[in-house]
């Protein structure tokens, strides 16, 4: 008999985060109620709101590092190549970065600006360019992320060869290659020809920004014998490696994103059964994993926070945010919560594997500002806007990042 530690991944799990690199889903059997009582398992306890924040953020930070996934990715995916999925949803005429208030913008797997985008015109700063697009202007930031990093290495991707590729058509890029981006560029640029010591006070004034990651391994390792519990860990683990490289370089303001309740978006709806179904109408199996994950990742986040006292790190729950908005999606503007904008026309979901947002046959929605999900996999831009809001000013940081700017500032004045 396979030891508890060895069970397989349950297909949801798979879905939950083949969902954040690139993907979509399915038709939907079940009517969706927001206002139910809270789903199984609960979130954790929401955070009392502050009222709005009236803390002005122009100028807080001259500069931004971001690092993350598809969430957060700005076009380093892209300019890499190699994608075997949205393989053209980012060509020229596509539906992907249509909105009005996004021109401009392009290589976001979104129909327009994400949370990102809309922390630097919170600072007043540029949009962060990818770094793989070294024609652009990297003086006040630069975004590292990569739609559909993983945890877990290449070596081990190369030695095994478990599972899926889906996104890439071999090896994937891990969570180490943004971390040696980031060397390369203090190296080469932004602390070429200081000392250690030097190049610390250079970033110390910088913001750096965490989206999610580690969640691709999920759907790599879908059919082997890898432990649900192993990854959540590696997965965890990552990331304060990530963070942990991040201070000892310098950094003393950090904000690291929760995973979100991917269970929750039409991938994982529409291909976990309907006995998996929560009182919501998401996927349980894929958010029980992603409420284990977000668990550990601020339990491990609060230890180093006691290591590096002189740091800010700050929680982004963007698993309560989100959780927020679809109890009362009204209440924000949205009257399809579940329903993808972009996608085959089909079912109640809107949503189909077999014709992804972009392809032939598809549609996108007359108003995606009523929408949550764009194709079925990644959020609106509207959504974004909405995230964005909950954890700038809203108090869905931990601590709030209004807080975190006031102590910014304070030591910038001493």
């Amino acid at each position: 008999m396979m030891h508890s530690n060895q069970i397989l991944l349950p297909f949801a799990v798979f879905i939950f985060i083949f969902i954040l690199c690139f993907s979509p889903s399915s038709a939907h059997n079940k009517t969706h109620t927001p206002s139910t009582p809270t789903p199984n398992p609960p979130p954790t306890s929401n955070p009392t709101p502050d009222p709005s924040s009236s803390v002005s953020y122009k100028g807080a930070f001259s500069k931004v590092y971001a690092f993350g996934d598809s969430y957060t990715d700005t076009g380093n995916a892209r300019l890499l190549g190699g994608l075997t999925s949205f393989i053209g949803a980012l060509m020229r005429n596509s539906p992907y970065c249509s909105s009005s208030s996004s021109s401009g913008l392009h290589n976001r797997l979104s129909d327009g600006k994400l949370v990102i985008d809309y922390l630097c015109e919170a600072l007043s700063l540029p949009y962060l360019p990818p770094y793989k697009d070294t024609s652009l202007d990297f003086s006040h930031g630069v975004n590292f992320a990569v739609a559909g990093s993983t945890a877990l290495s290449t070596d081990y991707y190369i030695n095994n060869r478990v599972g899926q590729t889906l996104v890439w058509k071999d090896i994937p890029q891990t969570v180490q290659t943004q971390v040696n981006w980031f060397n390369k560029f203090l190296l080469n640029v932004e602390c070429n020809g200081m000392n250690h010591q030097a190049c610390k006070g250079q970033l110390e004034n910088s913001l750096f920004w965490v989206g999610e990651l580690g969640m691709y391994d999920y759907s790599r390792t879908y059919g082997s014998s890898v432990s649900i519990k192993w990854l959540i860990d590696l997965s965890v683990s990552s990331t304060c490696r990530l963070v942990k490289t991040l201070l000892d370089r310098g950094a003393k303001y950090i904000v690291v994103q929760s995973l979100p309740p991917t269970g929750c978006l039409p991938f994982d709806i529409s291909l976990s059964p309907v006995s998996d179904h929560d009182n919501l109408g998401c996927a349980d199996t894929a958010n029980t994993v992603t409420q284990t994950h977000n668990e550990l990742l601020q339990a491990k986040l609060a230890e180093q926070q006691k290591q590096y006292p002189d740091s800010i790190i700050a929680y982004a729950d963007i698993w309560n945010a989100y959780y927020t908005v679809l109890k009362n999606p009204s209440q924000f503007g949205f009257s399809e919560p579940f329903k993808a904008c972009c996608g085959c026309g089909k079912g109640e979901l809107n949503f189909d594997l077999r014709s992804l947002c972009g392809a032939r046959n598809t549609r996108v929605c007359s108003d995606p500002s009523k929408h949550i999900t764009w194709d079925g996999v990644h959020l609106t831009e509207a959504m974004h806007h909405v995230l964005a809001d909950l954890l700038l000013n809203k108090g869905y940081c931990k601590p709030s990042f209004d807080q975190l700017v006031k102590k910014k500032r304070s030591c910038t004045a001493n």
